[in-house]
């Protein structure tokens, strides 16, 4: 019989079932964390008496302290693999989720936000680096956008449960409900069998060596850089979300986790786009229509007059449904620049997202008179920029 590689394995039922839920599940750690959170900000803030950009640093300082210890778990997964690092991240995310239950005041709850952000950065990225152990070639795009879409239920379910959790307890149960959550994913991970290969003998003093490498690939440098500006709108809208559908259309916290949903099954359409035609189209067609539909979606958001839930929430469909649709594409092509330290790559391609996205959901705090408007330039902007970029490398060898 014929030995294949583990990494060259058919996406069939018999060799994904368990894998692709588990791997969906850690990825979804960072949305987990946020999305079920979003609908107790405006209440913490009436609670706690403080302003907006004051509770959103409890959203700041989490991608923060997510994307900094990104860059130590990459290389540690490469020389350990990827299980003991995984092991140790749940666990200090279970840690900082039971400080947060137990927050009397917003400095507390931003302490234990760091530590989630700690714990998080763990699962989220040597998820990443299991598709890469186990799968290539078109396997590996159809695999990320089937992760893509679990991951999708993470943010349009969190807002949902959050709010009805408010409804019929209290908010510090949402922190109870990750801590559960948490635990489902280290008993997978003690199951899950070792995916790498072959390890990594870079010595601990050398860690950032791996970074140093990667950088020094343009093409890699230069693409992770570019699509990391698309989580400019996307983060803008998670962080601002609650103060424009609770404050300023003034709905239920109920009706916001339905409409933010809505917005969030955008993702979920877009990857389901993708498992179906990933083998079917070139990745540039659906980049560059991705990336333009981001550009529409921003120049409505700009120039349109909203004065309730559902224009906005349609134009936010159709931005976040361009996100999707570009994802599976986009870290694929990141992925397929390099052929070594691939934990580390998805490391630092997760710091580029989530380092862009802290940025945007701190610039969208800053008390605009319309943070509508803000949205759409941003949407505008990162589009045009990506687009311009990738056309610029597009025509460029595979690795530099």
């Amino acid at each position: 019989m014929q030995n294949i590689s583990p990494r060259h394995l058919p996406v069939t039922v018999n060799n994904t079932w368990f894998t692709l839920p588990l791997v969906g599940l850690l990825a979804a750690f960072p949305p987990i964390a946020t999305s079920m959170y979003l609908p107790a900000m405006p209440h913490l803030q009436s609670v706690w008496g403080v302003e907006l950009k004051t509770i959103n640093l409890t959203l700041v300082c989490f991608y923060l302290s997510y994307c900094t210890s990104l860059l130590a778990y990459g290389p540690v997964s490469d020389r350990l693999g990827r299980r003991p690092p995984l092991m140790a991240g749940i666990l200090i995310f279970i840690w900082g989720s039971l400080l947060c239950a137990n927050a009397g005041s917003v400095f507390q709850l931003i302490c234990g936000r760091i530590f989630q952000g700690l714990g998080a950065a763990g699962p989220s990225a040597l998820g990443l680096s299991i598709i890469k152990d186990r799968y290539a070639g078109p396997n590996q795009k159809r695999v990320l956008a089937i992760v893509g879409l679990l991951i999708s239920l993470a943010p349009m379910m969190g807002p949902v449960l959050g709010s009805w959790t408010l409804k019929f307890t209290s908010w510090q149960f949402i922190f109870i409900i990750q801590v559960m959550l948490a635990i489902l994913a280290f008993t997978g991970v003690v199951k899950l069998p070792e995916t790498l290969a072959r390890k990594e003998k870079t010595p601990y003093t050398k860690i950032a060596k791996p970074y140093l490498v990667l950088l020094k690939n343009k093409r890699f440098a230069v693409l992770n850089f570019s699509f990391g500006a698309s989580m400019w709108p996307l983060f803008a809208f998670v962080a601002s979300s609650a103060d424009i559908y609770i404050v300023r259309f003034g709905i239920s916290q109920q009706a916001y986790g339905f409409y933010f949903g809505i917005t969030a099954m955008a993702m979920m359409i877009g990857a389901g786009i993708c498992v179906k035609i990933s083998e079917k189209v070139e990745d540039m067609t659906m980049l560059r229509l991705g990336f333009g539909g981001m550009c529409l979606a921003g120049l409505i958001l700009w120039l349109a007059p909203f004065s309730g839930p559902v224009p906005f929430t349609l134009t936010m469909f159709l931005t976040i449904l361009s996100f999707g649709l570009t994802r599976p594409f986009s870290v694929s092509m990141i992925l397929n620049s390099i052929d070594s330290h691939v934990g580390a790559a998805s490391s630092l391609m997760m710091f580029a997202n989530f380092a862009m996205g802290a940025f945007s959901a701190w610039f969208i705090s800053l008390g605009w008179a319309d943070s509508i408007n803000v949205l759409g330039m941003m949407s505008l902007f990162s589009g045009a920029f990506i687009l311009f970029m990738v056309n610029r490398i597009s025509g460029r060898p595979s690795h530099s």
